[in-house]
Order: C-alpha cells, then structure tokens, then sequence
C-alpha cells in the first residue's frame, strides 16, 4: 500500500521517475513503477493499488492526455476525492478536469526548490500528512571506563624502592672496579727484557815481581806498538785492595793511594809487596 498513486504514460518515465524521488524525499511511499508480480494480473494490480493510495497524482503531458488508461485512472482519483493534477507540458486537460486546477511543473530542472514542486507538495499535504520526522538514531552507550588497578600497598613502594637503590649500588660498584682494573692495566710499565750479554770479567792487575828482570824493548818492538794517536788504550782496571796486615800508616798511604787509582814509583811498589 502506497501514499501516492502516480498515474502517467510511459513515454514521460524520465519526467515521472524525478517527480517519484521528489516525493519520496518528503518521506512518502509512492507506486509508479508498473511492474506486475508474477501470477497477478494488471486490472488486480491496479485495483488494489488505487484503492489502498491516500492520494492520486495524475501528470497531464501531450501523451497522456490521449491515453484512455491514464484518463480513466484520473476519474477513478476525482470520484474518490484524492486527484492531484500535475501539468509537465503546456497542454489542456481532457474533458471533465479542466476544471481542476493543476500544478506547473513545465520547465522543472529538478531541484527541490522549483516553485511549482513546493506548491504540489502543499496540495498534497492536505490529503496526505506529512510523515514524522524520523527519529534520530540512539546514542551508543558509552563503555563503562577499566577498572582502575589496585593501588600498591606504601610497604610495597618502599620495598621496590630499596630494592632499586640496591641494584643501582651494585652496577656503580661493578662499573667502578672494571675502571679500576683498566687503569691499572693501562698505567703499569712494560717490563724491559733482561740483557743476556755478559758482562765482562774483572781481572785484578798483574803486580811485577821486584826480583824478575824487565825485559828490555828492542827498535822492532817500537815499530810494532801503536802510536797514542792511532788507538787509545783503555784505562788499566780498578786494583783490588788486599787486606790491612799491619799498622803500618805508609802501608795505609800507598793502599790508599792505589784505590785512587795513582800509580806508584818502584821503591812503593816493592815497599808495598814486602811490607804490606
């Protein structure tokens, strides 16, 4: 069952089919599409159809005003009260809704705001109430917030507290002994090789015996030894003192003075041996 019944000719479906949309923005059920179920017939169709409408909208056009259907489903709407004219197209009305005023929707581009759409829709509002605006959707229900967590015990907070000054101490602890270790590592000297070079003996000096005969250097022997120039002798080594065996101060004197490495006449030399 439909609000509003359109009854037009199939040649002004385009026309018809923007009227239908207009009409149903407002919130109206409309019956303009004339497609019949299967195992029904089109006079039970149509029967039905206009007996249930509330209103009738019949669209004169130069096609319509010629159709014997559309002529005689508009007389069905004025017999009943609920005929709605509609003129799309300059013409003039069959005999018997001449009479009738009409809308004019000649040169309608579509929009909601054409003049002549509002004042059919004023016309029709005198048959057919407005529907309602429609409720507007429920607000979803907001989910209820998470349950906070319980608060810790101050017990808990003290025990975490010391637990994390302790772990704090212990990784300063192990941070400063590897710096520790490093710097010692880093500061103590390489230890040089010890030299394996042997040092050379100390030989004590060879004292002449006063009783032997130095030997006399001949002319060849000269000629063979180096000349002071050519190569200088090492210095004679340190004489090792013996023992004091007396009082003797010249004994003293002479040791002395062989520890300061002087050299001695022959009469100390000999003195020395025999005495000392």
């Amino acid at each position: 069952m439909a609000d509003i019944f359109l009854s037009y000719n199939e040649t002004d479906r385009d026309a018809v089919r923007r009227l239908a949309l207009a009409l149903q923005s407002v919130g109206w059920s409309v019956w303009w599409d004339r497609r019949i179920p299967a195992g029904q017939t089109w006079r039970s169709v149509l029967a039905h159809e206009m007996q249930a409408m509330r209103c009738m909208v019949v669209v004169w056009s130069a096609k319509s005003v010629q159709s014997e259907w559309v002529c005689e489903e508009a007389d069905e709407g004025r017999q009943s009260g609920k005929l709605v004219p509609v003129m799309i197209e300059r013409v003039r009305p069959p005999a018997g809704f001449r009479e009738i005023q009409a809308a004019d929707l000649i040169g309608w581009d579509g929009t909601a705001d054409f003049p002549g759409l509002q004042q059919l829709i004023e016309d029709i509002s005198r048959l057919v109430h407005r529907p309602s605006a429609p409720a507007p959707p429920p607000a979803p229900v907001p989910a209820p917030p998470p349950a906070a967590a319980p608060e810790a015990s101050p017990a808990f907070h003290v025990s975490r507290r010391v637990w994390g000054f302790a772990a704090g101490a212990l990784l300063l602890a192990l941070g400063a002994g590897y710096f520790v270790e490093n710097w010692r590592k880093a500061d103590s000297p390489v230890e040089a090789p010890m030299a394996t070079t042997a040092a050379p003996p100390v030989t004590s000096p060879v004292t002449p015996d006063a009783s032997s005969p130095r030997p006399t250097p001949s002319v060849a022997d000269a000629a063979k030894r180096p000349t002071a120039a050519a190569a200088p002798m090492p210095a004679p080594p340190r004489p090792v003192a013996k023992p004091a065996t007396g009082a003797n101060p010249r004994c003293a004197a002479l040791r002395e003075r062989q520890q300061l490495g002087e050299a001695l006449s022959d009469a100390s030399k000999r003195f020395y041996q025999q005495e000392c």
